[in-house]
């Protein structure tokens, strides 16, 4: 009797510990499933670093770290200024408010300390050092506001020599029975360039739950060029008075290609007027030496005798 008891008590025992190592087996194969998981990442972490750019891996976390620095001394307004014109130029590089603020001031502090060396080393006067310092500081505080600049403005010209194209492709897709939503899509599918992934961005603004109006208001302040913005007004206007978009569209890519061809004629009346100054500098100066020349060496030799 007293065996029987001893071999149940084992047994119960034996039952009991499995039922209760059981979830944490479960969760020791799990630990170690996800270990195996991070080890292997750790493992592959290198080479995907190593196959990534040296902009990516090097330049832009220190340009990040500095413009972290900067971020708590900027004013709001600044700050706002910047990532506004960061947006309006398709946030270039992919970098953000940070990257920017870290090359202004990496171009503030860096240049001056690379012109100290310099000065050490070759021994510069005094004040031309003080003014190269000081007409560098301008330099990165304006360099990185004039590429902003820069990229808005080629983003706003590609976008402006698109539109007309886009709005025929647009007239035509509604004109066969599609929807606005669904000849955006087509739009952007089949064409190229900002305006295109533009209209991407405003059909996933749309989906997430923001409404057809703000969405495209938001795409024209995006790109800031006012024809775009025409184009807006009268899509929402007809959206809301029940107008026929086919119509609508139409007229509004005959206006859109009437100012382009307005922009034509004003650049083509301007380049005479923008000739005349290389003419006057360049070559008026040449013909005047070819023509005059040999009559002044004659005159200079007539005098000398």
């Amino acid at each position: 009797m007293g065996i029987i008891i001893f071999l149940l008590f084992i047994s119960l025992s034996c039952l009991l510990y499995n039922v209760l190592t059981l979830d944490d087996g479960s969760k020791t194969g799990i630990t170690q499933r996800l270990n195996y998981i991070k080890n292997r990442a750790t493992d592959n972490m290198p080479e995907d670093e190593l196959s990534t750019s040296f902009k990516e891996r090097v330049v832009k976390p220190v340009l990040e770290g500095a413009g972290k620095a900067v971020l708590r001394l900027a004013p709001k307004e600044m700050i706002a200024s910047l990532e506004n014109k960061i947006i309006m130029a398709g946030k270039p590089y992919h970098w953000g408010v940070k990257n920017w603020l870290g090359i202004q001031a990496f171009m503030i502090l860096g240049l001056p300390v690379l012109i100290l060396l310099f000065y050490i080393q070759f021994r510069m006067d005094a004040s031309s050092l003080l003014l190269i310092i000081c007409a560098s500081v301008i330099i990165g505080m304006l360099f990185p506001n004039m590429m902003l600049n820069s990229k808005i403005r080629k983003r706003q010209s590609e976008v402006t020599r698109s539109l007309p194209d886009i709005m025929d492709l647009l007239t035509v897709s509604v004109e066969a029975g599609l929807t606005f939503d669904s000849a955006l899509a087509k739009v952007a599918e089949k064409m190229p360039g900002s305006l295109a992934r533009e209209f991407e961005t405003v059909l996933q603004e749309i989906k997430v739950g923001k409404t057809k109006k703000e969405a495209l208001y938001q795409m024209a302040d995006r790109i800031g060029v006012q024809d775009l913005r025409s184009f807006v007004s009268a899509i929402v206007q007809a959206d809301q008075l029940g107008v026929s978009l086919g119509r609508v569209l139409r007229l509004q890519a005959e206006q859109i290609r009437q100012n382009r061809k307005q922009r034509i004629s004003e650049k083509a009346m301007k380049a005479p007027i923008k000739m005349l100054i290389p003419m006057v500098v360049f070559i008026f100066p040449t013909i005047f030496i070819v023509l005059l020349g040999p009559v002044v060496i004659n005159l200079i030799d007539m005098f000398a005798k």
